[in-house]
């Protein structure tokens, strides 16, 4: 066949030199919206660490500083100091209401129903102090939550003008990398995502074994020797699901008067059916507890038997 090789259209040439003066005009343009945003950026940054910063330090050392000793004992002796006013304000009432009625303040019952009456203003005051110390001890926890959660909104607005910056200048890089960088998060982020389930129960697997370590100091009889009508023990990670574990203190008189955490005798009897409603009994609290990790532990077991193999180990900052 005659002829030369075809040659190439003029017009490719053109478009290409079109394509890179576009190119060149749009990056000329990102650089100034750069330098724009970038002003922002700084002018920002100067107002918070001038302004901002030393408020929010001044709010985070009030905060600290609330609760102390001096302040839960002022307010408790202020608590119970208005309960013992009020006391002596009603006992005056009675007296003079007895006097109108004719009867003796000086006889041995009046007297008897005062010194009741005293004892339960006393019995009062106590626990306005008690919880005027539980008042300032949550309001100083407040704070400090407070405290926290103001770190975690800092430097919203440099921060905005800094990702408008960065924004106008990665506008720049192509659509397919962009595209593959999703699609590597997504898989990232759902491999992530299950490690974090099966990691969540190795936690609670920890936290119910270590509710063991608080009564390692008992010992119990429990050889098979001693023991008939054995069975199987099932539903022991169903019954601690449903049974709310929360801190609480002893009222005035009971336990050991302090704080503790743990779940009610009402809940654990009617979740196990173990116990009189009233107390729990550590044998069955063990047992319980230890039938519960077996349980969770064959859940993690399957869980893990489930996950893929072979897949790249997860780049953590990116899942982040």
């Amino acid at each position: 066949m005659g002829g030369g090789a075809p040659k190439p259209d003029k017009n490719i040439g053109i478009a290409a030199m079109k394509s890179a003066s576009t190119g060149e005009a749009m990056l000329n343009w990102m650089k100034g919206q750069a330098e724009i945003t970038n002003s922002w950026a700084a002018q920002d940054r100067a107002r918070y660490q001038d302004t901002f910063v030393p408020l929010q330090d001044q709010f985070i050392a009030d905060a600290k500083g609330y609760d102390t000793p001096e302040r839960r004992a002022a307010e408790a002796a202020a608590a119970g100091g208005d309960v013992m006013l009020q006391g002596r304000i009603a006992a005056d009432g009675r007296r003079r209401q007895a006097m109108a009625m004719g009867v003796n303040p000086a006889s041995g019952r009046f007297m008897n129903a005062e010194a009741k009456a005293g004892t339960d203003v006393a019995l009062a005051a106590s626990g306005a102090g008690n919880l005027a110390r539980r008042n300032v001890e949550n309001t100083g926890r407040g704070l400090i939550a407070n405290a926290i959660n103001l770190g975690q909104g800092s430097a919203v607005n440099p921060g905005t003008s800094m990702g408008l910056s960065n924004g106008a200048g990665q506008a720049g890089f192509g659509g397919a990398m962009q595209g593959y960088g999703q699609q590597g998060q997504l898989l990232n982020a759902d491999f992530s995502n299950r490690m974090q389930a099966w990691q969540a129960n190795q936690g609670a697997i920890g936290s119910l074994g270590g509710a063991l370590g608080s009564v390692a100091g008992l010992i119990f009889g429990s050889s098979k020797e001693i023991k008939h009508d054995k069975k199987a023990s099932t539903g022991n990670l169903e019954a601690v699901e449903s049974m709310p574990v929360e801190e609480w203190t002893y009222n005035a008189g009971q336990g050991d008067g302090g704080t503790h955490v743990g779940p009610y005798a009402e809940d654990f009897q009617a979740a196990t059916g173990k116990g009189d409603g009233k107390t729990i009994n550590v044998i069955d609290a063990i047992g319980v507890t230890m039938g519960a990790v077996k349980e969770l532990a064959g859940k993690v077991d399957k869980l893990a038997s489930m996950m893929p193999r072979g897949l790249p180990a997860p780049d953590m900052r990116m899942a982040a």
